[in-house]
């Protein structure tokens, strides 16, 4: 069975379909998850702003225009819910890491270089520029294109791209500097659910 894109589930809900926004709800609520916790906020606050996110889309979706991408229009709620929020960042406590990294396919020594990677990867992450930071998340956690990025954050298109690379080259030195190989870092991340 072919799984409707975004604009035929927001004309289904809009129509007065209410459960095709469990179709909305399936496909978006472990992107923003990730997104959330990339951006570096416990599970528990993760989980509720994904679901504040998820609800306040549906009561708004009205106000959706079908020209404009849904996925860009779901992360503005997102980020300005997050923003709303305070950007108090709390550390990930090491348990949750180890679980995720434990469900990863793989040898175990594989799953410890992934967990250790993950974990340096995202500690390296927290000592980018916040804008720097953002886009990354939005981009490799988020999926979005530089204009949604643009359109999310107020930067343009091309001050996205630049974000994006100087965020990759600080990335690079910081990894060498480790004696750290930055292949390896986006391998680990290519074999979860995370893509840099």
């Amino acid at each position: 069975m072919e799984v409707p894109d975004d604009r035929t589930l927001v004309g289904e809900v809009l129509a007065g379909d209410k459960q095709a926004y469990a179709g909305i709800v399936d496909r978006y609520k472990n992107k923003l998850y990730g997104l959330f916790r990339k951006m570096g906020l416990p599970e528990a606050d993760a989980q509720d702003l994904t679901q504040e996110t998820l609800f306040k889309a549906y009561r708004k979706l009205a106000s959706h225009r079908p020209e404009q991408s849904f996925s860009g229009w779901l992360h503005a709620i997102a980020l300005n819910l997050y923003r709303d929020r305070g950007r108090r960042k709390v550390p990930v406590p090491q348990a949750e890491a180890d679980q995720q990294a434990a469900a990863d396919s793989g040898t175990p020594e594989g799953q410890a270089l992934r967990r250790e990677l993950r974990t340096e990867l995202d500690r390296l992450l927290d000592t980018l520029p916040e804008h720097y930071r953002l886009a990354m998340v939005l981009r490799y956690v988020g999926q979005l294109s530089h204009e949604e990025i643009a359109d999310l954050t107020g930067m343009t298109a091309p001050q996205v791209n630049n974000a994006l690379h100087r965020a990759k080259r600080s990335l690079r030195k910081k990894m060498a500097s480790k004696e750290e190989n930055p292949y390896e870092f986006s391998a680990a991340y290519r074999s979860g659910k995370n893509r840099l």
